[in-house]
């Protein structure tokens, strides 16, 4: 046990030496050429960059599931990019501000396949299928 307690401790100072060099090294002025001092700017992030559309469908949790005769509807609730446009089976279905979306699938009796679209405004496009059986599950 006190082997262990003593390599901890052994690692934390390695850690806390390890920062304490590389701030000091940051905290340092680099010299130009001409013996001024100079100090280098950082790169500032590309704002306009869009993040990447995606698509997640969280209920319901499996993409092949059987349900029920007596189920005719199937509650699909998902998240993407709140400006995404969503459709699920070629119905648009509304986006909340952060990105969540609920729509509600017919169901046929037997095998259903339910797509659900995700698009932006640069025409990307992410889909996700759903199967469904209905019958006696």
């Amino acid at each position: 046990m006190r082997f262990r307690i003593g390599c901890i401790f052994f690692g934390l100072a390695m850690a806390v030496s390890a920062t304490a060099i590389a701030l000091a090294q940051v905290d340092e002025d680099p010299a130009t050429t001409d013996g001024s001092s100079a100090t280098e700017a950082l790169p500032v992030p590309d704002q306009s960059v869009s993040p990447a559309l995606f698509l997640r469908v969280v209920d319901p949790v499996e993409d092949d599931i059987e349900v029920p005769l007596a189920t005719t509807t199937l509650v699909i609730t998902g998240i993407t990019l709140s400006d995404a446009v969503v459709s699920v089976d070629g119905d648009l279905v509304d986006v909340d501000d952060q990105g969540g979306f609920v729509a509600v699938a017919q169901l046929d009796e037997g095998a259903n396949q339910i797509d659900i679209v995700a698009s932006d405004a640069d025409g990307n496009q992410v889909t996700t299928t759903l199967f469904v059986v209905r019958g006696d599950a």
